[in-house]
């Protein structure tokens, strides 16, 4: 692992997908976004913990000098790459680890990093998608749905609570060789589901970390498929986010790596930076006035004093 360079983080496999790329622009000059698993905020939690002099990780019980230990590790880790804003993604439901009071720290704090509170939503069908919707809406700063089946996908589209639709599905699987490989699954998007998220400015995604994870013809498969969506959501000028989708401190990656990610599929590179900086800022910013009372209904918005002047 390269320890003077967070962005050239090894994986430990020797075949595994570099976008890597240069450039002398400062990262702090604007907001980046990324969007990774609670996992990994594990992942970081015990790995310092291991530098700690705390017998016992309970986070419920861990002294306010432990925490903030916590806390300050997983923000530098964080400010390293460049991020200055990260969804912290979950499954439906509490967040159950030793860890948790570092979680709810990192979203409660006002340090250098903010942090929002981010639901992975992956539904059978779309009753269930909209259900799931409803029950996750009122605490959530994003919801991303995941879905390769074509008509939860389109229900994802259509719903004005959905702010991500991640078109590609994965389940941990073993190459015949015994190795770990993921088994993938990237949907379709036709001009009916473009128009339509487009309209509800609902965004699609696409995350680096079943490309990290897969080789040979599975991962070739898969950049086929999703580069297919592209020109379509292109069309309409969908907004596309490209993410990490890091679960552990090895898929970790930087937001040039994720701008690079995205011209490799077919983004134009002002397109790609969009999809780390702005098009992420706007969905939390509407989110957030929707939220305060702010927008009232689609396209109606009450402007404060501060915005008028």
């Amino acid at each position: 692992m390269a320890a003077n360079n967070p962005n050239s983080i090894e994986t430990g496999q020797s075949n595994q997908f570099d976008c890597s790329v240069q450039s002398n622009q400062p990262v702090q000059s604007k907001r980046y976004f990324d969007y990774v698993s609670v996992n990994l905020i594990e992942d970081l939690c015990s790995k310092a913990a291991e530098n700690l002099n705390s017998d016992n990780l309970d986070s419920d019980d861990l002294d306010s000098d432990d925490l903030f230990s916590f806390t300050e590790h997983v923000d530098s880790f964080f400010k390293k790459f460049g991020f200055t804003d990260v969804i912290l993604f979950k499954k439906p439901g509490k967040f159950d680890s030793d860890f948790s009071g570092v979680y709810h720290s990192l979203l409660n704090g006002d340090g250098a990093v903010r942090y929002y509170n981010g639901i992975e939503i992956e539904a059978e069908n779309e009753n269930a998608l909209h259900s799931l919707i409803r029950k996750e809406r009122p605490n959530a700063d994003f919801i991303a749905v995941r879905s390769s089946d074509e008509k939860v996908i389109r229900a994802a589209a259509e719903s004005p609570e959905a702010d991500l639709v991640i078109p590609v599905t994965y389940a941990a699987g073993r190459a015949q060789n015994g190795s770990s490989n993921l088994h993938v699954s990237a949907g379709q998007i036709n001009h009916i589901v473009a128009k339509i998220a487009r309209d509800r400015k609902t965004a699609f995604g696409f995350d680096l970390y079943p490309f990290l994870q897969t080789k040979g013809y599975r991962r070739s498969k898969l950049f086929s498929d999703c580069m297919e969506m592209i020109p379509v959501l292109n069309k309409y000028n969908v907004p596309v986010l490209t993410i990490s989708g890091a679960i552990s401190f090895y898929d970790a990656r930087g937001p040039y790596e994720c701008e690079a990610f995205g011209t490799l599929l077919g983004l134009s590179r002002e397109e790609s930076a969009k999809g780390v900086s702005q098009f992420p800022a706007e969905i939390i910013e509407r989110r957030k006035k929707q939220r305060s009372g702010q927008i009232i209904a689609s396209g109606v918005e009450i402007l404060t004093e501060d915005l008028q002047d």
